[in-house]
């Protein structure tokens, strides 16, 4: 078990091979998923086209992914590399602001879900009735009573099995260590029902979808038009879609471990907690891939990059330098010949 009252340091911490492809595999996560996450962002941002309902919810998902990215994994490398010498209280810290942003993530796709069911099925209702405050409304209500969730473990409720933050994996990351029931009964009765609701609304309205798309036929909705109707579902559909495979597998987990009442695995503890965390480096990929627009202006965004490099005064010294040297060497060559040609009579003679 981990000693809280420990706080010495090893000189040379010895990293194991879990703890190695922990840390690589977070790393990579981390370049690619903040990278991605912030040109999506700046994209939806400047360009007018991309600012539909739909694509600004899923804007509100990249910022939580972007900040999945730039804070827990961060930390997670850190509780990996530090292992039980790590303080308690950064580990408490980085399993609310995860337990936080998955819960707003989980909301936010099950929110992409809804809208698309409405475009849809209801899809005058919608041009008419949809609005902007809607959104807006949802985000801090969804921040708002997601933040006061994530604060009750830190309470020191555990008595009452609103659970602990604690070490779990062999210390190498933090979460609810389900093994213990009778403290974190009521955070594992909340987390599986709130993940089924999340699921239950998510495949209602992708089946929803389907039937208006088989029976009505999508083709007849003329205000949204077909092609950017299907192309959103088609994007929202593997957003959602690899979002609900990255969580489950932690699920599967933490009920194994809750039921049985003993330790899972390290190496599979360890797989399905960094596959929570993967979904916030697949959404920016899926999107930029499946989006047109968007690729089309990140297109672009890197011909103007590319183009002001060329522009910049560092370049422009560099060309004029690669140009004047061929210069030089055409008129060392004809002073050369010039020279040869004036000393030939000279060696005729």
């Amino acid at each position: 078990m981990f000693d809280r009252n420990n706080t010495t340091l090893p000189a040379y911490p010895h990293l194991s091979g879990n703890q190695i492809l922990s840390i690589s595999f977070t790393a990579i996560m981390i370049l690619v998923g903040s990278l991605g996450n912030f040109i999506n962002i700046f994209m939806i941002y400047k360009t007018p086209s991309l600012r539909s309902y739909n694509n600004i919810l899923i804007a509100h998902l990249a910022v939580v992914d972007f900040l999945q990215v730039t804070l827990t994994m961060p930390m997670a490398i850190a509780n990996s590399f530090l292992l039980s010498t790590n303080p308690f209280a950064t580990c408490q810290a980085f399993a609310f602001i995860l337990n936080c942003l998955i819960m707003v993530s989980m909301a936010a796709t099950a929110a992409i879900s809804v809208d698309r069911f409405f475009a849809v099925a209801y899809p005058y209702h919608y041009a008419v009735k949809m609005n902007i405050k809607y959104i807006v409304i949802f985000i801090i209500l969804t921040w708002s009573v997601m933040v006061i969730l994530a604060t009750i473990p830190l309470l020191g409720l555990q008595r009452y099995g609103l659970g602990e933050y604690t070490f779990v994996a062999d210390s190498l990351q933090c979460w609810f260590d389900f093994q213990y029931r009778e403290k974190n009964i009521g955070a594992f009765i909340f987390s599986l029902t709130y993940i089924t609701l999340i699921i239950f609304i998510i495949s209602i309205c992708y089946l929803a979808i389907l039937y208006v798309a088989c029976h009505k036929g999508i083709a007849d909705i003329p205000i949204i038009g077909y092609t950017s109707l299907v192309r959103s579902i088609r994007t929202t559909a593997l957003i959602v879609g690899s979002n609900m495979l990255c969580f489950i597998p932690v699920m599967l987990v933490s009920s194994i471990s809750f039921i049985t009442q003993r330790d899972v695995p390290v190496g599979l503890t360890m797989t399905a907690y960094l596959a929570s965390l993967l979904n916030s480096t697949l959404n920016p990929l899926i999107y930029a891939v499946t989006n047109r627009i968007l690729r089309r202006k990140i297109k672009q965004q890197l011909c103007c990059c590319f183009n002001w490099l060329q522009r910049s005064p560092s370049a422009v010294r560099l060309q004029r330098t690669i140009k004047i040297r061929p210069i030089a060497n055409l008129i060392q060559i004809s002073q050369s010949s010039t020279t040869a040609l004036n000393q030939l009579p000279e060696l005729i003679h």
